[in-house]
């Protein structure tokens, strides 16, 4: 049996682990931020508590554990959308399902491995994001971005991705940007485009996909 003080102190170290991936989630204001990564995280630690305080009863200790990986798998669900050929929401999923590992090691009292798990997660959120957009500039061609201001209406932005799936350009990230006192929704869309298609071949077909204005950055 797990000693309360130890237990407390569980979850805690689970609480400052999954803040760690969630804060960087929540940065990029993905679905799955921050509360949503502790709260994962802490009822994983709690799962894995109870499933080792089990034994004391003569109860099989994996049977919670094992419900557990089934649920989250739902929660990670919930963060995927697809909307044509457009898929987000997978790395989120992946996210959570690892944070929830990282309770139950923690749980479990695998301090040193749940340490070394969470940096590998944050790891890959924040590095190798940039060696990701390294690798696809390298391989698909050059970066572009493009501001553009947008009706507000949410259908525009799907026409809008729809026409970039056209043109074989692939999304890299979206970024809102404050709007002023204009009535027309500003965002920053960062594309890697091919070679073959131009800057000014870029901008016509969002204009005709319903921004308003696009123009890119230098």
């Amino acid at each position: 049996m797990v000693p309360t003080w130890e237990a407390v102190v569980r979850v805690l170290l689970t609480m400052v682990l999954s803040g760690l991936i969630g804060a960087e989630r929540e940065a990029h204001e993905r679905p799955a931020g921050l509360r949503t990564h502790v709260l994962v995280g802490v009822g994983s630690c709690l799962f894995m508590l109870l499933s080792l305080s089990m034994t004391e009863l003569g109860g099989d200790p994996g049977r919670i554990a094992a419900q557990v990986v089934t649920g989250i798998g739902f929660i990670g669900a919930g963060t995927i959308w697809l909307r044509g050929d457009v898929i987000r929401g997978l790395t989120t999923a992946a996210s959570i399902w690892a944070t929830a590992a990282v309770g139950m090691l923690v749980g479990a009292g695998w301090y040193s491995l749940a340490v070394v798990a969470a940096l590998a997660v944050f790891i890959a959120l924040t590095a190798l994001r940039r060696l990701e957009r390294m690798l696809v500039q390298k391989l698909a061609g050059q970066t572009v971005v493009v501001q553009c201001e947008l009706p507000p209406s949410p259908e525009t932005l799907w026409q809008l991705l729809s026409a970039l799936g056209e043109l074989r350009a692939r999304l890299l990230q979206v970024e809102n940007l404050p709007s002023g006192d204009s009535d027309f929704q500003r965002v920053r869309l960062t594309l890697s485009v091919s070679g073959r298609i131009t800057t000014a071949q870029l901008i016509q077909a969002l204009l005709r996909a319903g921004a308003v204005s696009a123009k890119t950055e230098e």
